[in-house]
């Protein structure tokens, strides 16, 4: 029940973040028709995208970072719900290979689990993700990847929230304590995800 009520909640969420920006490029539209025609423009009802319970509890059957929806928001950007799930696991050891995306931003909220992601300072030796690779199309997007350092660890539990600027060195599974679920929403201004 608790975690129903989790995901009903970040699902609530993702849908208040893009019905704000929805409504930010509606009211440029209609102001850009304004200016244009020199008239109101017609009020016209969007389009919404519903996510069942279902869909989500099957991608939390698989480690890693899945779409749930990747949708078009008024010919301007993609929008993206993602769900990751982790198992427990310890600290990576070894070289921390993280990466940056180029253009997307991101919010991730905790819907069950504990762990830490590593966020901020710069990649070592960077290189461009190959942009036609499976995950830049469907996960990532345009993006750098490299050895992570200066960063900073951030735990995490259940019910939190990081907000993942464009740019920012993140790696998100770098240790789960509790098995996790996190609901990863997307904002992809150049439109260069898969629409699923």
């Amino acid at each position: 029940m608790m975690q129903r009520r989790a995901i009903s909640g970040a699902l609530a969420l993702a849908f208040a973040l893009s019905m704000s920006l929805l409504s930010s490029a509606q009211a440029q539209n209609k102001a850009q028709g304004s200016a244009e025609k020199g008239k109101p423009a017609a009020s016209k009802s969007a389009e919404f995208t519903f996510i069942p319970h279902a869909d989500l509890e099957t991608l939390m059957k698989t480690n890693g970072d899945h779409p749930a929806r990747v949708v078009d928001i008024a010919k301007s950007y993609n929008l993206g719900a993602y769900l990751l799930h982790f198992d427990a696991r310890p600290a990576t050891t070894g070289p921390l290979n993280g990466w940056a995306h180029n253009d997307i931003s991101e919010l991730y909220y905790v819907i069950r689990g504990a762990g830490t992601f590593l966020i901020g300072g710069e990649l070592e030796n960077a290189t461009k993700d190959d942009p036609n690779g499976q995950s830049v199309k469907t996960v990532r997007g345009p993006s750098m990847s490299g050895r992570i350092k200066g960063y900073t660890a951030q735990k995490y539990v259940t019910g939190d929230i990081m907000i993942i600027p464009v740019n920012v060195p993140h790696l998100p599974g770098y240790e789960v304590t509790e098995k996790t679920d996190i609901v990863r929403v997307v904002i992809d201004p150049e439109r260069a995800l898969n629409l699923k």
